[in-house]
């Protein structure tokens, strides 16, 4: 085996178990938001990887992720939530990593980073509305919205300071996505793009050294 697949066998693979743990144990909400979105930094090696070694070892990392999650932690919800950021990270890691690799202007890192919160945040309303959302309902609440609105309201008169108009089945997802899904992804991944701005570069160099 060449000595360079043998250095980006290792690389995938440590960056693998880096992101799994992220995934697995290291979450945590936020108050400000409904309290079944959690905060997780899983995505900062898999950017990385993307960047360093090109999308298609970001996206292997991405499904070692699901697999890794599902083996050592199992899943609450019914596979909803891990398939739902299975696709999330997949057309994510994608964008920017190509992005990444055939663009080589002044801005490229800039643009593959605006790329992976246009991306993750477009991603993130689509899944909710078409997946997550109505999925939720059905397997945990029998189809009963208002189950889930109450677990929401106090979250939401939060955001927006005691005045949010009265949210009922009809309007649920639109107030969900503008004051949960489209802030809280968007701030999620600006944190993400920002950590990863501050190590990518360096773990490249080591990269290149071995």
């Amino acid at each position: 085996m060449k000595k360079v697949n043998i250095k980006r066998i290792t690389f995938v693979a440590v960056f693998a178990a880096i992101t799994s743990v992220l995934y697995c144990y290291v979450k945590f909400p936020l108050p400000i938001f409904p309290s079944f979105l959690d905060v997780n930094f899983s995505m900062i090696p898999i950017i990385i990887a993307a960047f360093m070694l090109g999308p298609i070892d970001g996206v292997i990392i991405v499904f070692i992720r699901f697999i890794m999650k599902l083996i050592l932690v199992g899943t609450g919800t019914q596979y909803v939530g891990e398939i739902a950021d299975l696709v999330l990270g997949v057309i994510t890691t994608t964008s920017c990593g190509l992005v990444y690799m055939f663009y080589k202007g002044k801005f490229r890192t800039l643009l593959s980073f605006a790329t992976v919160i246009v991306s993750w945040v477009i991603c993130s309303i689509v899944l909710n509305i078409f997946l997550n959302i109505p999925i939720y309902v059905e397997l945990f609440f029998k189809g009963n919205w208002n189950i889930l609105i109450g677990m929401c309201n106090d979250a939401f008169n939060l955001i927006t300071f005691n005045n949010c108009p009265e949210i009922t089945q009809n309007n649920f997802i639109f107030y969900y996505v503008i004051l949960a899904v489209i802030p809280f992804n968007l701030m999620l991944s600006s944190l993400v793009v920002a950590i990863t701005a501050l190590v990518h570069k360096r773990l490249k160099v080591i990269y290149d050294k071995i």
